[in-house]
């Protein structure tokens, strides 16, 4: 009887923990709204950023970058990408437009760059 109990009373536990779980994560998906061109271009270089990130972090983990110094290429492009996020979220801080889209479309360029190149061959 008292195994049943411990049983039951480890099951309500599970359930009530996993269930704060599901509830703590929130929806599924970004909750972001971009209220205007220089937060939604602010938040395009970050999720650029982030996804460079991670597909020099797969390909390096995985052993497939073409080179050391195609890995040191990538490393030195990601500190400059990340550097140019900053500065393009003081530049929305100052309420300086131009320079937000000119930096971001630079983060661009080169967050593709970096995915272009963690994704090439070993030679």
């Amino acid at each position: 009887m008292k195994k049943q109990n411990f049983i039951k009373l480890t099951m309500i536990a599970w359930s009530i923990t996993w269930g704060m779980g599901l509830a703590w994560a929130g929806p599924a998906g970004s909750q972001f709204i971009p209220q205007n061109p220089v937060q939604e271009s602010l938040y395009l270089a970050g999720k650029n950023v982030e996804e460079a990130w991670e597909a020099f972090h797969h390909a390096a983990l995985g052993g497939t970058l073409a080179s050391p110094d195609m890995q040191t290429k990538i490393e030195e492009a990601l500190h400059t990408s990340r550097l140019l996020l900053v500065d393009a979220r003081n530049a929305a801080r100052d309420n300086d437009t131009k320079t937000v889209f000119k930096i971001t479309n630079r983060i661009e360029k080169i967050s593709d760059q970096i995915k272009e190149d963690s994704q090439r061959p070993k030679q």
